[in-house]
């Protein structure tokens, strides 16, 4: 049988969106708090933009799919609600 492949869209290897805003949630107190030298904050701060970029570019493929779903066969874009 063959691997299934990263139709959820996520990256078999990478974590997924929710856990990334996760660890952005987690970057976050840990930098609220008064307990971390300059050094330890750059380097949180540094992760938590590289979380921010990857659930950004997560965001914009998934957006792409989705008006990928709803352009209709003669190419116009049907926006209207995704419920049904």
């Amino acid at each position: 049988m063959s691997e299934p492949s990263a139709v959820a869209g996520q990256a078999a290897s990478g974590p997924t969106l929710a856990e990334e805003l996760a660890r952005l949630e987690e970057i976050v107190r840990r930098l609220e708090a008064d307990d971390l030298d300059l050094d330890g904050a750059l380097a949180l701060f540094e992760q938590g933009v590289a979380c921010l970029r990857s659930a950004r570019e997560r965001l914009s493929a998934a957006e792409v799919r989705v008006r990928t779903v709803l352009e209709d066969a003669n190419g116009t874009l049907r926006l209207g609600k995704l419920d049904g």
